[in-house]
């Protein structure tokens, strides 16, 4: 056996020191791999998360489809959003507004059987039509209106039912 040197003698001296030491570097190492087992976990779960649904692989294939997608679904919105201005366009032109009116045309005639409607679109363009009933027989009048003027003098009647149209 050879003779010890100053190495062996030194550690001898130290012992307790240097075993102190080596616990603190194992403790810290510990600690060390706990913190990043934690980490790896979170990071796990979030890759877990983004490639739900898919068949796994590559990260950048599945980020990338993400992308395509995220493309074609701007494109369908952006589709969208111009036929949804377009029916807001169409639909000004559509009757919306109603109004009706009942009445007596005449004296001998009860139950209000005679009527007056109007119909107008948001510009107020559209049409009025007049039954007016009798004993002997019913005559229909239709007149056009555009942007709220009459083609024709309107009856009483047919102002009511324009009136309450414009209110609806």
């Amino acid at each position: 056996m050879p003779a010890p040197g100053p190495l062996s003698a030194l550690l001898r001296e130290n012992n307790e020191l240097i075993l102190g030491v080596m616990l603190i570097v194992v403790a810290i190492l510990c600690i060390l791999t706990l913190w990043m087992s934690l980490r790896l976990s979170k990071l796990n779960r979030v890759y877990n998360r983004l490639t739900r649904g898919t068949s796994g692989g590559n990260l950048e294939e599945i980020l990338q489809g993400y992308m395509d997608d995220v493309r074609s679904v701007s494109r369908r919105m952006d589709t969208l959003e111009t036929e949804l201005t377009r029916q807001g366009q169409v639909q000004l032109t559509c009757l919306q507004q109603v109004g009706l009116v009942r009445f007596d045309a005449f004296e001998d005639v009860g139950g209000e059987q005679s009527f007056a409607f109007a119909l107008l679109d948001a510009q107020r363009n559209g049409i009025v039509v007049s039954s007016v009933f009798s004993r002997t027989d019913v005559r229909v009048y239709a007149k056009a209106i555009r942007k709220g003027q009459p083609s024709h003098p309107l009856t009483r009647e047919e102002q009511q039912a324009m009136q309450q149209a414009e209110r609806a």
